[in-house]
């Protein structure tokens, strides 16, 4: 990620393992940007956040899902972001703090029953762990490699899949390959090819497929291309239109498309990422949902259970500017702020109805 450096997250780190201090090359090809909205500032400014209850729901009808994110809490020299995570309704109600930190990358179960998240152990490891939706009853699934990282469900929530490496960055030949575990934390297994360097699988809707970014490097230019992988056959396919430097990818709700943030140029300044769409069977250019200025960034992104809304990380007002977690529509317009404490919210996840 480019812009703010607190938001530097585990490929800057991957990055520096590998020799290399270039940044990810701008993507190439057209862009086109579909509301213009988008780049105006956004709904209710405001910098306070909601206020906090003690218990979730309250029995408050929640058919939008909840929203788990997370508020960096250190820089940790050998992953990255920590984050502590909390959870809120999407309309800024019922706040509330479910750990007091040393994790990453929530993701909700299909039924809102559980929450995966990364977490750092005692023995200076990151494993994969679930909780309940109030931040009980942890369970960490994963114990094999050093770093188990970026969680997603398969669409029946029996599954998980996630990046892993055995070794930490600098070690010898460090990269992350693609696993899968079952969510009671037994039968890890490789998913993708154990030779490449494959981070952050997100599952699609139907469960065939598994969209993450690949790095390699050339000449110590480190590249991050888009790539979908059939599960069953391994057949994979480069979305190469979304170009290579691609973060953070994800599928919308019916599985047509694909959501990444992306750092365009910027008449040669340092550019903040912008939140792009393209095809998932990698068709057509892609669409600027929110686009990048110097003074405006986006990243993160993650559908709403119906495809109607994105949650998104955001921030205004140029890289020294918090960052918050903001909500648009799906066509980019109607920018609005959901919660900006002033910190740094970052690593969100956006769960299903769960209470009717």
């Amino acid at each position: 990620m480019s812009g703010t450096p607190v938001r530097v997250v585990i490929l800057t780190l991957l990055l520096a393992a590998c020799g290399s201090s270039t940044p990810p090359q701008p993507s190439a090809g057209p862009r086109t940007t579909e509301a213009a909205t988008a780049s105006t500032a956004p709904t209710d400014p405001a910098t306070s956040e909601p206020s906090a209850t003690s218990q979730p729901g309250d029995g408050v009808p929640d058919p939008a899902g909840r929203i788990a994110f997370g508020r960096i809490t250190r820089q940790d020299p050998n992953f990255g972001q920590v984050i502590a995570i909390w959870a809120i309704d999407p309309d800024g109600s019922d706040l509330l703090q479910l750990n007091e930190g040393e994790s990453a990358f929530p993701a909700w179960s299909p039924d809102g029953s559980r929450l995966a998240f990364t977490q750092r152990q005692a023995d200076g490891s990151w494993q994969i762990a679930t909780m309940a939706p109030d931040g009980s009853d942890v369970r960490v699934l994963t114990t094999d490699n050093v770093i188990s990282e970026v969680p997603s469900w398969s669409p029946d929530g029996t599954w998980l899949a996630y990046d892993s490496s055995p070794t930490l960055p600098g070690g010898d030949g460090f990269h992350t390959t693609l696993w899968r575990i079952d969510a009671d934390g037994s039968n890890p297994t490789q998913l993708g090819d154990p030779s490449t360097f494959d981070v952050e699988p997100r599952v699609s809707p139907d469960g065939t497929e598994v969209a993450f970014e690949r790095l390699t490097f050339d000449g110590g230019i480190q590249r991050q291309a888009l790539v979908v992988r059939d599960i069953e056959t391994g057949v994979e396919r480069v979305i190469t239109a979304a170009g290579t430097a691609v973060e953070h990818a994800n599928w919308s709700p019916d599985g047509a498309w694909l959501i990444y943030d992306v750092s365009p140029v910027l008449g040669g300044a340092v550019p903040n990422d912008q939140v792009e769409r393209i095809a998932a069977d990698g068709s057509g250019v892609p669409v600027v949902l929110f686009p990048a200025t110097e003074q405006q960034g986006g990243f993160k992104p993650w559908y709403s259970p119906d495809g109607g809304r994105i949650l998104f990380g955001c921030f205004m007002g140029g890289p020294a500017s918090s960052d918050a977690a903001c909500l648009m529509d799906a066509d980019g317009s109607n920018v609005e702020i959901l919660v900006n404490s002033g910190e740094h919210e970052n690593h969100f996840s956006w769960g299903p109805p769960t209470r009717e």
